[in-house]
């Protein structure tokens, strides 16, 4: 049986989580959103890597606004949101990330995908966290993999880490 002590102790720990959460101090999601930002704005990202699938902007705008929506309580708009976020995909690259010598010829026996976005963001209630900064992720493959084959789960899983780190440095504060 828990004592009451114990008892007292766990509701005041619950008490003290909700005012928390409910004032806008902080959250177990680890969203650190000022109460009075309600919106964002997500524009369409433009391609101007001009390499990857054609359906690369749409995945990329896509996965952004499904990730605030599902880890924030902000409502998406088209634009003039409390906070802006708008970007650029500015690399669709796949490199030999690692070669071997055979005979006289130097293969790649391991490709590397890098995915970069150029990011501009506006926080209009805090202009201090505003940014423009560059965000790039890579994923290795193997050497029979080449731009046009790249599976549309891995540009998924690749597009959905540059969006955490986006996230994590908007509204997260990591």
């Amino acid at each position: 049986m828990i004592s009451r002590t114990k008892t007292l102790a766990l509701c005041l720990t619950v008490v003290v989580a909700l005012c928390c959460n409910a004032c806008g101090i902080y959250s177990f999601s680890g969203v650190n959103i000022d109460p009075s930002v309600r919106t964002i704005s997500i524009q369409n990202f433009e391609n101007s890597a001009g390499e990857g699938p054609s359906n690369l902007t749409q995945v990329v705008t896509n996965s952004f606004k499904n990730y605030y929506q599902r880890n924030t309580n902000l409502t998406v708009l088209q634009r003039d949101g409390d906070l802006q976020l708008e970007g650029q995909i500015v690399s669709f690259t796949l490199t030999p990330a690692a070669v071997q010598r055979e005979g006289n010829i130097d293969q790649a026996t391991l490709n590397r995908l890098t995915l970069g976005i150029q990011i501009r963001y506006v926080n209009t209630t805090d202009p201090e966290k505003d940014f423009d900064q560059q965000f790039t992720i890579t994923e290795d493959f193997p050497q029979n993999v080449d731009i046009t084959s790249i599976p549309p789960a891995a540009i998924d899983r690749m597009t959905e880490r540059l969006v955490a780190d986006v996230f994590n440095k908007t509204v997260a504060d990591w």
